[in-house]
């Protein structure tokens, strides 16, 4: 190796040509020198690729956690005392003392009692009106010439509103004779009457007057 040449020969140039001994002992120191340096550096590569092939150790962190601390247990509350109710203290009787003294006759109480209303007074009677042909000059009514001629009869009953001045307000008929022309006839005539009107007591009031009227021709 080259190397090796150049510690050769700068071993000789140190020596400068002087007897073999001492240049065998320089060359040997020299070639020691070299070879614990080229040992060095093998060992350092290998010593250093080794170690760096080797798997790294991973480190595994634990981190203990405590439980957490139970709650209080929370009791209910004891059941309030029973309170017995008390008796109630016993009655005491007087004792009842014979007596001599007499005894005075309970006296009757009498409730006052209001005095009754008067009844009241029954109402007065009421008359109805009245009135008919002849009447203060009431005329009977005019027979009808087709009622005539065709020897119609019969009877008509009226219902008359009369007022308290005995003038008539309205009329109607309650039973027909079964001929329209005699309940007409009827109507138009009693429409002009006066009546004597209705009394309650003494006072005349309105109203109502029934009145029959005859349709009845000569034989």
């Amino acid at each position: 190796m080259q190397w090796h040449g150049a510690a050769v020969a700068e071993a000789v140039a140190l020596t400068g040509g002087k007897s073999p001994k001492r240049y065998l002992v320089l060359v040997l120191a020299a070639v020691a020198v070299l070879g614990a340096h080229a040992l060095g550096v093998w060992y350092g590569n290998n010593v250093s690729i080794a170690t760096d092939s080797r798997p790294k150790k991973s480190t595994l962190a634990l981190e203990f956690v405590r439980p957490p601390k139970p709650l209080p247990k929370v009791e209910p509350p004891p059941p309030p005392p029973k309170i017995r109710p008390k008796a109630p203290p016993p009655i005491q009787t007087a004792a009842v003392v014979p007596s001599d003294a007499p005894v005075a006759a309970p006296v009757e109480t009498v409730a006052a009692v209001a005095p009754a209303e008067p009844a009241p007074a029954p109402p007065e009677p009421v008359k109805p009106a009245f009135g008919g042909i002849g009447y203060k000059n009431n005329p009977p009514p005019d027979y009808p010439t087709i009622a005539v001629r065709q020897g119609w009869q019969g009877t008509v009953l009226l219902r008359v509103r009369v007022l308290q001045t005995g003038a008539v307000e309205s009329v109607e008929v309650v039973r027909s004779s079964g001929k329209k022309v005699l309940d007409d006839a009827a109507i138009h005539t009693v429409e002009r009457w006066v009546f004597a009107p209705s009394t309650r007591g003494n006072a005349p009031i309105d109203g109502f007057a029934t009145v029959p009227i005859e349709f009845k021709l000569d034989s």
